[in-house]
């Protein structure tokens, strides 16, 4: 489970162990888990949390707290008995844990990195909804789509000042590579699992996808994910080029920057189609037929959208901490209602992708 994790995020499994024997708990669960990611070695993550008031005495004090209630088992936040879906060792770890940790390997595909950070993890958490963390979280007033976006801000400035940031074209093709070995792998397993159990008998695939299936369900299911996730990073990234532009250059014209920001916008679409017909014709030729101009529209349209809309979210940031340090409450409270309208939009965004990928993928059935 844990073959693509870098030692940071060691660091946090075994932290989050720690917070487990502590509490005496018997497993860990996704609360152990944020407890480790307020550390200070966790440092993304850590710096994240602490911009949204989230640290390690805030959540040991409101989980305890919310414990004190006697919150029923299925909400508990440490609850002393369960049915842990994955042992490591000698402690097991809660199916929200476990799946946070499953998706924070996921996490670090979306960025084209090869190794899980902390930060990764928290990512992961705050997708998860049935987590104890969220609950936590939620308490302690955190704004999660601002938290998220701390995370990713934070990653965007570490990969420009070390100019360690993939491509995106790799990012997607590396991604996937990744993942789809990895699921024809388990699918492997399986069936030789049901051959030996057969014995002698001759065996069909028993219900098994065809490896050609596999690929095309994780085309599906993925590539919205890695599009999505790369929108926004590729978009903080120009930003930290824009802000170091203007530390050598000063200010910029409100034309020129908004020129960047466009040209830019042409730029990710164009790398986006490219991308896709290359892993459509080259790297999975699954397909009979590729899609056509019209829906590559289509994608690209939702691209673009996506991409005003960070590039709006990102304006109304810089605002609402101009307005948080005048103490313009008035003015706060309607950023503050301006911001769900984006988010509620981006997640609307966030759909459409799903669906016109999945529409143009699904309507073509993968070749055997």
């Amino acid at each position: 489970m844990f073959e693509r994790f870098g030692p940071q995020a060691l660091a946090v499994i075994e932290d989050a162990k720690a917070e487990s024997q502590r509490h005496k708990a018997g497993y860990v669960n996704t609360t152990h888990l944020l407890m480790a990611l307020t550390n200070a070695d966790a440092e993304i993550a850590s710096q994240a949390l602490n911009s949204v008031s989230v640290n390690y005495d805030s959540v040991t004090k409101e989980a305890g707290r919310l414990t004190s209630r006697k919150a029923s088992e299925s909400t508990s936040v440490f609850p002393q008995r369960s049915s842990a879906s994955y042992t490591e060792g000698s402690i097991g770890f809660s199916e929200a844990a476990a799946e946070a940790l499953h998706g924070a390997r996921d996490q670090s595909r979306y960025f084209g990195q090869s190794t899980v950070n902390p930060e990764h993890i928290l990512l992961a958490i705050t997708e998860s909804k049935q987590a104890s963390a969220m609950k936590i979280l939620e308490e302690l007033g955190a704004n999660l789509t601002f938290l998220r976006r701390q995370v990713m801000s934070l990653m965007a400035h570490e990969s420009f000042v070390t100019d360690s940031a993939p491509l995106l074209r790799t990012t997607l093709i590396d991604g996937m590579t990744d993942l789809i070995s990895h699921n024809l792998q388990a699918s492997d397993s399986l069936r030789k699992l049901a051959q030996r159990a057969a014995g002698k008998e001759k065996l069909s695939r028993n219900g098994l996808p065809e490896d050609n299936e596999i690929v095309h369900m994780a085309l599906v299911s993925y590539i919205p994910d890695f599009l999505y996730t790369q929108v926004a990073f590729q978009r903080y990234l120009l930003q930290q080029s824009i802000h170091c532009l203007m530390e050598r250059t000063g200010p910029l014209d409100q034309e020129l920057s908004a020129s960047i920001i466009s040209s830019a916008a042409q730029n990710l679409r164009s790398e986006i189609r490219d991308t896709i017909e290359y892993l459509w014709s080259h790297e999975y030729r699954i397909f009979t037929q590729v899609l056509d101009d019209a829906e590559h529209d289509l994608i690209g349209s939702v691209i673009e959208d996506l991409w005003w809309t960070e590039s709006e979210e990102l304006a109304l940031e810089e605002l609402f901490d101009s307005a948080l340090e005048d103490h313009r409450r008035k003015q706060v409270l309607s950023l503050q209602k301006r911001r769900l309208e984006l988010a509620q939009r981006l997640n609307r965004l966030r759909e459409r992708l799903e669906n016109t990928i999945r529409q143009g993928f699904q309507k073509r059935k993968a070749s055997a």
